[in-house]
């Protein structure tokens, strides 16, 4: 790998800007390259950019998070479409009645080496500005949470995220490394809001799969994903190879950060005794 990282040093290195040219939203070519990609996003509520990152710095970031993967932080829980508490007026028949099951882990930002290259992509700030660009923000700041501004995602075997919406407007996510088998994504999109929108709910949970759409897994793609208006899921891994994806955090507001509560549910601690580095 020595001789790939001679070549591999920056942010901008390890980015495919031939094909995606992120950098140069100044330009042209840059802009018209965002406006592209922002339309992608509100026709279909996700903009996926394959072979975004360069194969050689695939190589290594996987290698980096699965060095570290045992760092991760496991949480095994049942919810239900909607991320809620059981409400006791909800009738029997309640699509929000039903169950998912999720067993995830999570390594957490600060356990992130200081020099990773992980953590120079994130604070690359031509990333932060395309990705606000996409999304419509005027203001776009990096999440200044100590554990959650830059987090993996790890899926071992048994891994699984059951149907749901996100509560987060967005997210931004990094494919590494798929499982041995399962751990697709999957989606309906857009469904938030709809007069039938239970009825659709209803439907995915009995295991209907129209209108589920299946995202490939290529190591390299750059996600940005609508996940409070689509529902959506990670199907069951197993074997002994993990899915890691890595988790992007942003804000409109500068200096937000979780919940102690939040810290506490995804990374066992609140994180506390550990300063967001930059």
């Amino acid at each position: 790998m020595n001789n790939v990282v001679n070549v591999i040093d920056t942010a901008a290195d390890m980015v495919n800007l031939a094909r995606y040219p992120i950098a140069d939203l100044d330009t042209a070519e840059g802009a018209a390259f965002a406006k592209q990609c922002r339309r992608e996003y509100l026709e279909t509520g996700l903009c996926m950019l394959p072979d975004f990152i360069v194969p050689g710095a695939r190589q290594i970031l996987a290698e980096e998070a699965s060095a570290i993967s045992s760092e991760a932080y496991f949480c095994k829980s049942t919810h239900n479409a909607y991320l809620t508490e059981d409400n006791p007026e909800w009738s029997v028949q309640d699509v929000a009645k039903r169950q998912e099951q999720t067993y995830v882990g999570s390594v957490a930002y600060d356990r992130i080496p200081d020099d990773a290259y992980l953590r120079r992509l994130y604070l690359w700030d031509p990333l932060k500005d395309f990705i606000g660009s996409v999304l419509g923000k005027s203001e776009f700041y990096r999440f200044a949470d100590p554990l959650g501004a830059c987090s993996i995602n790890v899926f071992v075997d048994g891994g699984e995220h059951g149907w749901h919406f996100d509560e987060s407007e967005f997210t931004v996510t990094l494919m590494l490394q798929a499982p041995t088998s399962g751990g697709a994504f999957e989606y309906v999109p857009k469904i938030r809001g709809r007069a039938n929108e239970k009825e659709i709910v209803a439907a995915v949970l009995d295991g209907n799969r129209n209108g589920v759409v299946e995202l490939p897994f290529t190591a390299g793609t750059l996600l940005i994903f609508g996940g409070q208006q689509t529902i959506h899921r990670v199907t069951r891994v197993s074997g002994r190879r993990a899915r890691l994806v890595p988790v992007l955090c942003y804000s409109e507001q500068p200096d937000l950060k979780n919940s102690e509560s939040v810290r506490m549910l995804f990374w066992g601690r609140t994180g506390n005794e550990a300063g967001l580095r930059a």
